[in-house]
């Protein structure tokens, strides 16, 4: 019977001694011990290739979290009027044109009910008649800075080309071309300017435009299906020009080219320069950061119920040192009963 009861009494030792560690350690470090709670991307790219592009290119692009709606993230298109949410109704994730919840002008859907956007993809879009599965229609984490270029050249060498009187390109097609920094956001891409011009390269319906203000419908360059980012197009730029009836139309120019000058991130701090006063070398403009006067309440009350946790495990352990003392343990032995080292 004693046999029985100093071994469920170890048991019990032991249970408040790993209850003492858990707590301790949740404390300390708290997501493991969330349970299902589960971070996702504030920040989604929905993209696909030019096939999808040419049919559902509007509602691609980046997106943005903006709040929850069925007990998941769910997301706005950034500079455009697309959503994607969670619908539970069916159980899967689609788009919409209008807010939340409206699900019956939805033309792409993904077919599975993970908590975040990005947990699988299991995409189809509307081709027109029926939903069609693409493996090329993908969600995943990723910002635009890190995918497209800020800052871009649009080039050609058939610029310069005439064929006896008449040239490959017109003046406004010509004026079209050079270097483009991006200015904002619209249907979930960037928005390009020319530096020093009124020439703008925007995202329309399904497809990219250069033309001379935001918003217009017809300009002087031209890609008929579209991406993501314009410089990921390789073939199919179109420039417009009159064909003999004097009408205006669009030409491909297979030697149009749109390649990366500058990313965001490569982007340096600009350096700043006092000249109310002379100083050493040029310096990078910093925004001064205000001290803290005082410890933070979260550090305080950490440190507290560490104070106390640590508290309880002296008490666990004098405990069990005078219990293995009054048995009459001594040196090595009374230290591994102790610490319960077989």
């Amino acid at each position: 019977y004693n046999h029985e009861k100093s071994v469920d009494m170890n048991m019990r030792e032991k249970n408040e001694l790993s209850s003492l560690i858990v707590l301790f350690f949740c404390l300390a470090f708290p997501k493991p011990c969330l349970g299902p709670g589960k971070e996702c991307c504030s920040s989604i790219l929905l993209d696909s290739d030019l096939a999808v592009h040419k049919i559902q290119g509007d509602k691609l692009g980046f997106y943005s979290q903006l709040g929850y709606y069925g007990a998941r993230p769910a997301y706005r298109q950034q500079g455009g009027e697309f959503f994607i949410f969670y619908y539970e109704e069916e159980q899967h994730w689609i788009d919409s044109r209008y807010f939340y919840g409206a699900s019956l002008f939805s033309k792409l859907v993904n077919e599975m009910d993970g908590y975040c956007l990005d947990d699988h993809n299991n995409w189809s879009f509307y081709n027109g008649s029926v939903l069609t599965y693409s493996e090329m229609l993908t969600s995943k984490c990723s910002k635009i800075e890190d995918v497209c270029c800020h800052e871009i050249k649009l080039s050609s060498s058939n610029s310069e080309v005439k064929t006896g009187n008449h040239s490959f390109y017109g003046e406004e097609s010509k004026d079209s071309l050079g270097d483009y920094k991006a200015i904002g956001m619209n249907n979930g891409r960037y928005i390009y300017q020319k530096k020093n011009h009124d020439r703008f390269l925007e995202y329309g319906d399904r497809y990219w435009l250069v033309s001379s203000g935001v918003g217009r419908t017809s300009g002087h360059i031209h890609h008929p299906r579209g991406s993501v980012c314009p410089e990921h197009i390789e073939k199919e730029w179109q420039i417009s020009d009159k064909n003999e009836d004097g009408q205006w139309v669009w030409k491909e120019d297979p030697e149009l080219k749109i390649t990366c000058v500058k990313q965001m991130n490569d982007m340096k701090p600009k350096l700043v320069s006092q000249k109310t006063s002379p100083v050493a070398q040029p310096y990078t403009q910093i925004d001064p950061v205000e001290q803290a006067s005082s410890f933070s309440a979260g550090a305080v009350v950490f440190g507290c119920i560490s104070m106390l946790l640590l508290s309880m495990m002296i008490a666990f352990f004098a405990r069990r040192f005078y219990r293995a003392w009054g048995r009459g343990s001594h040196g090595k032995q009374l230290l591994f009963e102790t610490m319960d080292i077989e």
